[in-house]
């Protein structure tokens, strides 16, 4: 992938405000009592039979990192940790800024428990759909683990994707990159074609871990300096219907938000559809880090 960087120009100190966070709670009864839920929270082998490979330190400022079966990848610190009660931790998707923050609340239910989800600092709508999602599906694995000890690596193969960045750079910086073939030819893949123009065609062609990929759509919206909408599908793959991608600016302090988000796994009906979810989680992080590198202001000599 080519490489190119911007001028050092910093960005803009006159911004609008931040966009206001928004959360989401969720809870879920077991069984089991809290004296069984509470090692599946926070003992790496029983988080890995219901959320995945999970490595922490559960004193304050502990690190935290988890990998889920879908793809997703976290890195975090825990804030605080209360022997079968309480855990705090704050993360961020591939390490990407900025944190949100997650409490789980365990308690005792009649005979069993219940743990309840807060998860604060969710920057969109698209970002706290996948939270709903996640929690959801992941309580119900959890449910499935401490009760019945039937471990549950399979969820998540249909949820949205959701990264997002802080950029040094201006909206107005940062959207030729997004909008132009140019543009997007020096982090997302060689554009082989690309107007931005609702209703235009695009093509791009890349390759990923050995493999020649074509993929191809119809801009479905595009909002200067804000927002571009995409219908996104891997030619070959037999794609039941096509996803869709978002990528969203908003104004931060210090520069620009840049949140991609990936939607619509369900409409792949055809076997590894969960491994093309895991793909695009890796390849969105991966690309995201080349566009944070070559918006990044270059050092003064």
């Amino acid at each position: 992938m080519a490489r190119a960087r911007f001028g050092a120009r910093p960005a803009c100190a006159t911004m609008r405000p931040a966009m206001e966070t928004t959360s989401f709670s969720h809870y879920r009864s077991f069984q089991s009592p809290a004296s069984r839920i509470w090692p599946c929270l926070t003992v790496p082998d029983r988080l890995a039979g219901w959320i995945g490979e999970a490595d922490l330190e559960l004193g304050h400022d502990g690190t935290l990192s988890l990998k889920t079966w879908n793809g997703d990848a976290f890195q975090g610190r825990v804030i605080a940790a209360v022997p079968t009660a309480r855990m705090e931790f704050a993360w961020r998707p591939f390490d990407f800024d900025p944190e949100s923050h997650v409490t789980w609340r365990l308690g005792g239910d009649g005979p069993g428990s219940r743990l309840t989800v807060i998860h604060d600092g969710l920057r969109s709508r698209e970002e706290r759909d996948h939270a709903r999602l996640f929690w959801r599906d992941a309580l119900d694995a959890l449910a499935k683990f401490a009760d019945g000890e039937a471990p549950s690596p399979g969820w998540g193969g249909t949820h949205p994707i959701t990264v997002r960045a802080l950029l040094p750079r201006t909206a107005a910086d940062v959207w030729p990159v997004l909008s132009t073939a140019p543009g997007l030819a020096k982090w997302v893949a060689n554009v082989e074609q690309f107007e931005a123009q609702p209703g235009s065609t695009f093509r791009f062609r890349s390759r990923y871990r050995g493999q020649d990929v074509l993929e191809q759509g119809v801009v479905q919206e595009i909002v200067p300096e804000s927002r571009l909408r995409l219908s996104w599908e891997w030619v070959g793959e037999r794609w039941a219907a096509p996803t869709e991608v978002l990528f969203a600016l908003e104004p931060e302090a210090g520069g620009t938000s840049l949140l991609i988000s990936h939607s619509g796994f369900e409409r792949i009906e055809v076997a590894g559809g969960a491994d093309t979810r895991r793909n695009y989680a890796s390849g969105w992080a991966e690309v995201l880090a080349d566009l944070k590198r070559l918006v990044s202001p270059v050092a003064a000599r």
